[in-house]
């Protein structure tokens, strides 16, 4: 190593990117071990299954009657048939194997064996398999883990990367006005730590650094104060080209808020970007070493959605456009792991954020 690099921090290793054999690690140890975010509560309404694959493992949530949730492993239990291909609406009662018809209730007991005896098998030792959830303001958190920890004690074991300072906005008042989503040729710890850092910014993200011009020499955190928040360029009120928005503010925010963006990325798969319009929530669903689905919610009041004209483009567009470029450049990176002399890459000091992250994700895949 030469002196210029003899002092620096270290990236994870090259093949950490790539390496399926690694990523099999990783569901075992991080994704089907620790609480993972699927989506939001209010999109789902009496019946709605939704169906989630966390790396791998398919899981199907359902809604009752009474708007209680439920998670299940998506398979029958008779003879392992998928219960559902796709999230949709369907019978607010019951759940039924396309295959032989056998029907569970939502909360996943089985209630019909139709052509079978009910003396034959022993229902009440053949409900679904249960899979932990818990919603914390609006968002929807399973765990594939035979006994996790409560969803808030888990938060709070990592106080660095907790969301819960952002309780005081209520996001479980607040709905989804557009939602998309991306495919990303890259690995998600790649998205993650682009996440993370803003070197690339003045290059990458001209438009980003107009709104928020603290980001021009390259920093990602504000030293100088201790909330974690950004100051958008004077006058602004949201992530728009310009930094202007016609929408009306979040009623959660103070004057200050209007005036800044916070950013805070929840290990290991939810990003919340808070500004004074919008709340914009991404989640990352990794389906290979190389390939990453990008979910992302836009949140606002539901008076504001419901208002005549609601338009939400501007905000939309604009966040869309900076994800299409930190999209290009990570599947760049990529692309780039892959040579064999990339054995590992360096860290500067302001890629702090970074360092941190991946000892966190080092200490989970341990176990």
């Amino acid at each position: 190593m030469t002196n210029q690099t003899s002092n620096a921090r270290v990236t994870l290793p090259g093949t950490d990117y790539h390496d399926e054999a690694i990523f099999e690690l990783e569901r075992k140890t991080i994704f089907h071990r620790v609480w993972y975010c699927v989506g939001r509560v209010d999109a789902l309404q009496p019946g709605d299954r939704q169906v989630v694959d966390i790396a791998g493992e398919s899981v199907l949530i359902v809604c009752d009657r009474e708007l209680n949730l439920y998670a299940h492993a998506n398979v029958c239990r008779h003879r392992g048939a998928q219960l559902c291909a796709e999230s949709g609406p369907g019978p607010k009662g019951s759940i039924t194997c396309p295959y032989h018809a056998f029907s569970y209730a939502m909360d996943g007991r089985m209630i019909a064996t139709p052509n079978v005896d009910p003396a034959e098998l022993d229902r009440s030792e053949l409900s679904l398999w249960k899979i932990t959830l818990e919603t914390w303001q609006g968002f929807i958190f399973v765990s594939l883990a035979a006994d996790p920890p409560p969803l808030l004690e888990w938060f709070g074991s990592h106080p660095d990367t907790s969301p819960l300072q952002f309780a005081r906005h209520e996001m479980a008042s607040l709905r989804s006005g557009r939602r998309t989503v991306s495919e990303v040729d890259a690995n998600w710890k790649i998205l993650v730590e682009n996440y993370m850092e803003c070197l690339h910014c003045p290059k990458v993200h001209p438009e980003l650094v107009d709104v928020v011009p603290f980001y021009r020499d390259g920093s990602v955190t504000d030293v100088t104060r201790a909330d974690g928040g950004v100051a958008l360029l004077a006058g602004g009120t949201g992530f728009t080209p310009g930094g202007q928005s016609s929408l009306p503010t979040l009623r959660s925010m103070t004057a200050s808020d209007v005036e800044d963006y916070f950013g805070l990325a929840v290990f290991p798969n939810l990003m919340l970007d808070i500004t004074g319009t919008c709340i914009m929530a991404t989640m990352l669903h990794p389906r290979s070493a190389g390939h990453t689905t990008v979910v992302t919610e836009y949140l606002f009041d539901p008076d504001v959605v419901d208002a005549p004209g609601f338009d939400p483009s501007p905000v939309v567009d604009f966040n869309e456009l900076v994800g299409r470029q930190d999209y290009e450049v990570c599947e760049m990176v990529q692309r780039g792991v892959r040579s064999s002399r990339f054995t590992h890459g360096v860290l500067a000091e302001k890629d702090s954020l970074i360092t941190e992250v991946n000892v966190r994700y080092l200490s989970e895949r341990a176990g």
